[in-house]
Order: structure tokens, then C-alpha cells, then sequence
């Protein structure tokens, strides 16, 4: 498979595994992203994002492995179940999604980050993965763009409570996923009272047929507590 770039909208970059090569950036200011080749070179070019728009990265910082791991905490996945995960970062939770993968290959996996310049760092870091430069609103579009079906889990590292889509992005989260499947995002220990906090917690419980909220993983910067909401089997 060769390295390709699909566009059929603007602004919707597809970056698929590449065999022998790196994936080519996506545009000419990606220079920089590509060269985040360390932890601390992903973090430096997180925070800089963070600086410029602070409402779309949601966080100083990316998440640990330790919220990454307690976010598939009880996650059924079997056979070639597809898993989606909503703004992959600098890939902070996918690491963890990747070790998954690893001990069940034939599962799927598609990453969806707006942001292009984090998508080259997801590429470049785990080039045999697929990742969308596209907005999460957009997820049906892509799971038939890709030839997937409805996923089986959805994880999110998005700051659903700083996004006026918030609302949009629970329910069809809800309506895409298959049946059984399960929702997974996060609430920062700092943020939790919020009333914006309170509003997506009751939109889940309200949304799912099953709501639940993890113990407080300390073991992040901030500490956080997961969001669960699962869909019913048939």
C-alpha cells in the first residue's frame, strides 16, 4: 500500500498505513509536528497548540497512559470490532488503543483529529494505523469512506464541555455505535462541578441506555474521572 492523501472536502485529509516509507506531510507548516519525534518534543508542540487555541485542545498537557488504560478498563471488544477514537491528540490514549490492537490484530481502528498537525505526528508515530484530518461530526461520513461499520466502541479525548457541538456529538455518538458498544470520555477533577460538566454528565445518562463514572484516576495531569455510557445489546 502506498502512502495517499484522499481529499473530498476541504480540510479532510486522509493518512493511511504506509509499507517502506513515511507518511509525506499534509501541508507545508507540518514540518515542524514532524520533527516531534520525542515525548517531550509531542508535548512542547501539544502546549504551543494549546496556546493558540485553548478551547479546541482542552488541555495544557496530553493525558497519561494511566487514563489512556482506565478509559478500556471493561472495554468487550472480539473479532474484527472496529474502535473510533475522537480527537486523538498527539496520540496519548491511542498508545494505549494500540496495545490493544496489538494483543487482538484483527480488531480496526480509526482516528479522527482535526487538527492536521497532530494528525502527523499520530502517522508518523503509528503508520499503520488510520487516521482522518476531519471533524468528529463527520463520523458516519468516515466509517463509509473507510468501508466500516459501526463501531463497537467510541473513545474520546475531546473537551466535550468547551465545544458548542457537545450535544451533537453525544447523540450521534449514540445512534453510530453498535449495539452493545460503549462511549468513553473523560471529566477533569478540577472541572467536575462545572455546570457545563454537570450538563454533559446528565446528557449521558439521558443518552445511554446505561450511565456510569469511573473512580478518580489520580495518576494524570489533572486527575480525571472516565465517562462511560453504553448502548444495549440486541
Amino acid at each position: 500500500m502506498h502512502a495517499a492523501a484522499m481529499v473530498t472536502r476541504p480540510g479532510d485529509v486522509y493518512l493511511r498505513p504506509v509499507i517502506g516509507g513515511a507518511a509525506a506531510p499534509l501541508k507545508p507548516h507540518l514540518e515542524e509536528p514532524m520533527t516531534a519525534t520525542t515525548a517531550s518534543g509531542r508535548g512542547m508542540f501539544f502546549f504551543r497548540r494549546f496556546l493558540s487555541s485553548p478551547r479546541e485542545v482542552g488541555a495544557l498537557c496530553p493525558s497519561t497512559r494511566h487514563l489512556g488504560d482506565a478509559m478500556l478498563v471493561d472495554l468487550d471488544l472480539r473479532g474484527d470490532d472496529v474502535i473510533v477514537e475522537y480527537g486523538a491528540g498527539t496520540g496519548s490514549l491511542t498508545r494505549s488503543i494500540r496495545d490493544r490492537l496489538q494483543r487482538q490484530p484483527e480488531l480496526r481502528y480509526l482516528g479522527i483529529e482535526r487538527e492536521p498537525g497532530f494528525c502527523a505526528i499520530l502517522q508518523q508515530r503509528w503508520p499503520e494505523l488510520t487516521f482522518a484530518a476531519a471533524q468528529v461530526e463527520d463520523v458516519q461520513r468516515l466509517l463509509a469512506e473507510h468501508g466500516l461499520p459501526r463501531p463497537k466502541a467510541i473513545i474520546s479525548g475531546l473537551p466535550l464541555i468547551l465545544l458548542p457541538t457537545m450535544e451533537q456529538i453525544v447523540q450521534q455518538a449514540y445512534e453510530v455505535l453498535a449495539p452493545g458498544g460503549s462511549f468513553r470520555t473523560f471529566s477533569y477533577l478540577q472541572s467536575y462541578p462545572l455546570k457545563s460538566a454537570r450538563r454533559l454528565r446528565r446528557l449521558m445518562a439521558d443518552t445511554f441506555d446505561d450511565y456510569s463514572s469511573s473512580r478518580l484516576v489520580t495518576r494524570n495531569f489533572p486527575p480525571a474521572f472516565v465517562l462511560r455510557g453504553d448502548k444495549q445489546a440486541l
